[in-house]
């Protein structure tokens, strides 16, 4: 009867051992599927973030860009006003003193 019993066991263990390996198998593939599911999402998360940051840097960069471009040409037309009118009085002091002198001599 011992002999029954330990074949009935064996037999019921190689029976259902294909049952316990596929439903293991299930459970291995959803596993795996979910973790390539989660992996890609985090992934696509930093890379959308990272994006953004660089987008965002971009644009303070231009918008820097701009302001220090538009303080050059405030400084490069200021500078040129003046010595454009340095260049004015100079010539007009000139003239007057040069009429000046001619109606001296």
């Amino acid at each position: 009867m011992k002999k029954f019993e330990l074949l009935l066991a064996a037999l019921l263990v190689a029976a259902l051992s294909p049952l316990a390996h596929a439903d293991l198998a299930d459970g291995v593939h959803a596993f795996k599927t979910d973790v390539k599911s989660a992996g890609k999402a985090t992934g696509h998360a930093i890379g959308h973030a990272a994006h953004a940051v660089g987008r965002d840097a971009k644009a303070a960069g231009h918008a820097i860009g701009h302001d220090a471009k538009a303080v050059g040409h405030s400084v490069g037309h200021g500078a040129k006003r003046a010595g454009h009118a340095i260049s004015d009085t100079t010539r007009h002091d000139y003239h007057a003193t040069k009429n000046w002198v001619k109606s001296k001599t």
